[in-house]
C-alpha cells in the first residue's frame, strides 16, 4: 500500500511540475500535432509505432497531453502500462531529487549526448523508467502489472526513448 501511495505523490508532483513547469498548452485549439516542438502532447512517435518498438499487443491510449498513458498486453498475456511526459522546464538534477524522495534507485547515463537516468523501484521490478534532460526532461515510464521482470521494462524504457530522440532528428 506505501508503494502505491508512493506512486499517487509521484504522479502528483508530476501534474503539479507540470502546472508550473510546462508550456505545452494548446493554442487557438491547435492540436498538440500542429506543436512545432516534437516532444509536446503524447510525443512524435504514433501508437502502432510504439507497440511495435516493445512488441506489445492492443494498446490504447488512455491520457492526453501533457503527460500520456497507454495500456498495452504482452505477447505473453500479461499487462503493461506505459506513461510518457515531457516537461518543458524540468531538470534532471529535479527528478534525481523527486527520485530520492521516493526511494527509486537511479542509474545516470547518457542518451544519444542527452544526460539522463534510470528509475527503479527497488520493490517492483516490473517497473522501471528513462529520463533523459536537454531543454526540460522527456519521461517513459514502463510497469508490468504483474510486477515480474520479464519483459524488461528498463530494455522497453529505453526502446521507446530511442524511438523519441531519432523522430526528434537525435
Amino acid at each position: 500500500m506505501r508503494r502505491v501511495s508512493a506512486r499517487i505523490m509521484v504522479a502528483a508532483l508530476l501534474i503539479t511540475a507540470l502546472t508550473g513547469c510546462s508550456h505545452a498548452a494548446k493554442q487557438d485549439g491547435a492540436p498538440a500535432s500542429a506543436d512545432p516542438n516534437l516532444l509536446a502532447g503524447c510525443g512524435p512517435v504514433e501508437d502502432q509505432k510504439l507497440a511495435s518498438a516493445i512488441a506489445v499487443t492492443n494498446m490504447r491510449q488512455l491520457s492526453a497531453p501533457t503527460i500520456c498513458d497507454w495500456t498495452a498486453s504482452n505477447p505473453g498475456g500479461g499487462a503493461v502500462d506505459l506513461t510518457y511526459a515531457w516537461l518543458r522546464d524540468d531538470t534532471l538534477a529535479r527528478e534525481v531529487q523527486i527520485a530520492g524522495q521516493f526511494g527509486y534507485r537511479i542509474e545516470r547515463l547518457v542518451v544519444k549526448n542527452f544526460g539522463g537516468m534510470y528509475w527503479r523501484d527497488p520493490k517492483d521490478p516490473g517497473s522501471c523508467a528513462v529520463t533523459v534532460a536537454d531543454t526540460g526532461t522527456v519521461t517513459w515510464w514502463v510497469h508490468n502489472r504483474d510486477h515480474a521482470a520479464r519483459p524488461d521494462p528498463c530494455a522497453a524504457a529505453m526502446t521507446l526513448m530511442n524511438a523519441v530522440l531519432s523522430v526528434d532528428g537525435v
